[in-house]
């Protein structure tokens, strides 16, 4: 396992974040929102774990696709109730934390793979070649 990313450990702490905000946040601990929060809370620790022990740009890119769905969890799921007055516009604070974590976790993932990105154009393939030098030797 690779420690060589804060990002990931911004993730774990995201994540964590996710599972206990339920509870800390509206006080419900129960409904579709605190079932969102647990099962995305859930899947970015796991898909962080996945990215210590091997960074890929391909699990970044899942990662997204989960900041994506948090941002779009409260309307989709159905637990954001817009204010009637037009001069209230503030949204409940389980929708507000999946929107801002969403937005968090999908730049996080974006820097993610931008540091797995230039890793990758930088190392050196290795395995069957053979360097010049032994090649002159053979």
């Amino acid at each position: 396992m690779t420690t060589r990313r804060w990002v990931d450990w911004v993730n774990v702490l995201l994540g964590l974040w996710l599972i206990v905000a339920p509870s800390l946040t509206s006080g419900a601990s129960d409904g579709p929102a605190a079932w969102n929060s647990w099962s995305v809370g859930i899947a970015v620790l796991t898909l962080t774990a996945f990215a210590m022990y091997k960074p890929s740009v391909s699990a970044d890119a899942f990662g997204v696709l989960l900041g994506i769905w948090l941002i779009a969890s409260p309307w989709v799921l159905g637990f954001v109730e817009l204010p009637a007055a037009a001069t209230e516009a503030a949204l409940p604070a389980a929708a507000t934390n999946a929107v801002v974590v969403g937005v968090l976790v999908i730049g996080y993932a974006l820097w993610a793979m931008r540091i797995d990105g230039s890793a990758a154009r930088t190392k050196r393939p290795t395995g069957s070649h053979v360097s010049t030098s032994r090649k002159a030797q053979i």
